[in-house]
């Protein structure tokens, strides 16, 4: 399974990650999951923005091995990751990962699997900024 992933200044968007992943012509399936900016957290109702923390080694090192899991798992081709890092406003995209496989069988099961793990082993701190101040979160669900 090919492996992509990529640290980006500002907002994400789908294309790169699905550029990568259609690797040939023995894709038949992509699927996509782009994570956004909402206004509401389980305490406030007004995140005005999220300010994204990570270190690049660090974040390449644990997408792989979290990928090399998923190929022992999962019949994949690819995987994309992109996320963001620096301030991303309210509705903007953070983060997208987009799988590709030859069916579509494993690829909602392995999408699932790679978004816990990364939520729980990639190191990538966040602040949400609210109207009035800012807050530094621990990990999310």
């Amino acid at each position: 399974m090919r492996v992509y992933c990529r640290l980006i200044e500002g907002a994400v968007s789908a294309a790169w990650c699905k550029a990568q992943v259609v690797i040939d012509n023995s894709v038949g399936c992509t699927l996509c999951f782009a994570g956004q900016v909402r206004q509401n957290n389980n305490q406030r109702n007004d995140v005005v923005a999220l300010h994204y923390q990570a270190y690049p080694e660090m974040f390449e090192a644990e997408i792989k091995k979290i990928s090399g899991e998923m190929a022992s798992r999962f019949e994949l081709l690819a995987i994309a990751v992109e996320h963001s890092v620096g301030e991303i406003k309210l509705g903007e995209q953070a983060v997208c990962v987009v799988v590709s496989a030859a069916h579509r069988r494993d690829t909602f099961a392995a999408l699932e699997f790679f978004m816990v793990q990364l939520k729980k082993r990639v190191p990538i701190f966040k602040k949400e900024v609210y109207s009035d101040c800012v807050q530094w979160l621990g990990e999310q669900e």
